[in-house]
């Protein structure tokens, strides 16, 4: 892996070494820095040997069971990321907005997926720009009504030599977000895109997660329901000659959590050339709770690897049994579950601490509890484990990455 060589390390990027300013980003493997010892606390962590895990385990998957990924570029935001993952044979990258599109478009992608409705006019006009100019950039978009139908067409005739755009019908589950509701309202939408010149019908879609966020019988039951939703929608549509005959239609669906139930329910489609498409994107890093305990791969070996810690300090321990740390929400996410206390650095390792557990956050504290007296001391070095790597990302603007000892090997950057 290589950092981008044209960022220079400096106090902008939380817990770097303070005698790292202005120092090529190309040179950090080179610099001799150990986690532990030359990085200020809170600092975020990538683990060299999980990541390379979790990219050859998920090319290995879609090849085995013929599906294409496109992973959900949100997740990281990291150009050095994205590109491995286009390495390792990614079909496209997905994001959710027209701005994350042109941040990934800058990063050289060419075949981006909005899974998103896209009504922005300004962005919905890059867009089309972009498609126009660059005969190479294809972008795909959903929509879930006549209503965004029309209002596409209507933004896309202000851009003049305006190609169609590709749009796919979105799925969506009653009480959920954004998607039609019923198989009914899906193939009408798919007929009005159809039938508009500015569009072109690429496919059917919908994200599966927001149907069920656990994979327990009632869960698994949801999302089954649900992906049988967007293939018979699918179905209606190419039995009615829908689809153009010119580029294969796609299905997509596939978070983290059920992308093994998208290969199970759409690959067998059969009524028209098909792609089916998942849109995984935290399996690059994976995670140490929600994904790590619903994992799709589990019981598969080899699972997918968690890659991301957060490494804090013990500053204080004010009363028997609580110990105060110093990385807080601006630090790492809690929204899915508090992070897991992984151990303390003792020497050149990571000791366990039974039954130490993070309880909650303030901005820049967090507060742990200590089950039995001399477990933790003030200054002991906290390794946490994340749960849900989306939104502590985000905290971020750039992490190093180290082997196995915690050695830095290099860094990736991420646009927020």
């Amino acid at each position: 892996m290589s950092a981008s060589a044209d960022w220079p390390v400096d106090h902008r990027y939380k817990g770097f070494p303070p005698h790292s300013d202005g120092r090529p980003a190309r040179d950090i493997g080179a610099a001799g820095w150990q986690l532990q010892a030359d990085f200020s606390t809170p600092i975020a962590a990538l683990k060299e040997s999980a990541l390379t895990h979790n990219l050859d385990r998920m090319r290995a998957y879609c090849a085995e069971n013929g599906v294409l990924h496109a992973p959900h570029g949100k997740t990281a935001m990291s150009p050095e990321l994205i590109t491995r993952q286009l390495e390792h044979g990614a079909w496209g990258i997905t994001v959710a907005t027209t701005w994350q599109a042109q941040v990934v478009h800058s990063f050289g992608v060419r075949r981006i997926m909005v899974a998103n409705q896209c009504l922005d006019p300004v962005g919905l006009r890059w867009i089309a720009e972009a498609m126009r100019d660059e005969p190479e950039t294809d972008v795909l978009v959903f929509a879930d009504s006549a209503a965004a139908v029309e209002l596409m067409r209507k933004i896309l005739r202000d851009v003049p030599d305006a190609p169609s755009l590709p749009v796919l019908v979105e799925i969506g589950a009653q009480a959920g977000r954004a998607g039609a509701r019923g198989v009914e309202s899906a193939v009408d939408v798919g007929h009005a895109i159809a039938q508009a010149p500015e569009l072109t019908l690429a496919g059917v879609a919908g994200f599966e997660g927001a149907v069920a966020d656990r994979r327990d019988s009632d869960g698994l039951a949801a999302v089954t329901a649900f992906l049988g939703e967007i293939r018979q929608t699918a179905e209606v549509l190419a039995a009615g000659g829908a689809f153009p005959d010119d580029r294969n239609m796609v299905l997509s669906a596939g978070g983290s959590m059920f992308f093994d139930l998208v290969v199970e329910e759409l690959v067998p489609f059969r009524g028209c050339p098909a792609d089916v498409v998942i849109r995984s994107g935290c399996y690059v890093t994976h995670d140490h709770a929600l994904y790590q305990a619903n994992s799709p791969l589990a019981g598969d070996p080899p699972d997918l690897l968690p890659a991301m810690e957060v490494w804090t300090r013990v500053l204080s321990i004010p009363e028997d049994g609580l110990a105060i740390i110093d990385a807080g929400r601006r630090d790492i996410s809690n929204d899915a579950g508090n992070p897991v206390v992984l151990g303390r650095w003792r020497g050149d390792r990571v000791e366990e601490l039974p039954g130490v557990t993070l309880l909650r956050f303030n901005d820049q504290h967090g507060f742990v509890h200590v089950p039995e007296t001399g477990l933790l001391s003030v200054g002991d070095l906290v390794a946490l484990g994340i749960s849900h790597p989306c939104t502590t990302f985000d905290k971020w603007r750039a992490i190093p990455v180290v082997n196995d000892g915690y050695a830095v090997v290099d860094a990736v950057s991420t646009y927020f």
